[in-house]
């Protein structure tokens, strides 16, 4: 009887750690979005995990990421408040490090100074889905607005550099692979 006790509580105790851990990851992913769609971008640096600075001086991704969204000639982009439809992966410890891999799409808009020309419209359409990898792109000539939604995955890091704090990459195959072996990749299945 006692051990069947001890065994309950030991498991009530666990469960209740992961379900604390899965609700901060999805409240911390949440506000990264957030963030982003808000383009706060200091607070998006701050939810970044830090090794990405060891690739490239967080002063020069700070940026690149302003200059991605503000500083384009003829078009700005904009980031549109549309739900994330979150698919967070099991949570999964390697080593010292917890990861976890988060799937959700993304909205955002082109908006053009000019309107772009209708002999023209398809071929851009077309080319945003192709890079974009999507088929989810439409003009609204109107608005000289071109609408995309795609997919996105970005990775959730929990280790002794973070103070046991969620911090997140965008997935990007290149950087993901020179921060982390090929063994961290193979187990997350990326």
């Amino acid at each position: 009887m006692k051990k069947i006790v001890c065994l309950a509580l030991f498991m009530l105790v666990s469960i209740q750690g992961f379900s604390q851990d899965m609700a901060s990851l999805k409240a911390n992913a949440q506000k990264v979005y957030d963030y982003t769609v808000a383009h706060q971008y200091e607070q998006i640096m701050d939810m970044t995990y830090p090794k990405l600075y060891d690739i490239a001086p967080k002063e020069a991704i700070l940026e690149i990421l302003k200059k991605s969204f503000e500083g384009n000639d003829g078009f700005t982009i904009k980031m549109v408040a549309a739900p994330p439809n979150f698919i967070f992966g099991n949570i999964k410890k390697i080593g010292d490090q917890t990861f976890s891999v988060i799937t959700h799409d993304n909205t955002m808009q082109i908006i053009w100074d000019e309107a772009i020309p209708n002999l023209e419209i398809q071929e851009y359409i077309d080319m945003f889905k192709k890079t974009m990898k999507t088929e989810n792109v439409s003009y609204d000539p109107a608005n000289k607005t071109m609408n995309i939604k795609t997919g996105a995955k970005m990775i959730a890091i929990s280790d002794d550099l973070t103070k046991k704090q969620w911090k997140f990459l965008t997935y990007n195959e290149q950087v993901f692979s020179k921060i982390f072996d090929e063994k961290i990749k193979a187990e997350l299945g990326l």
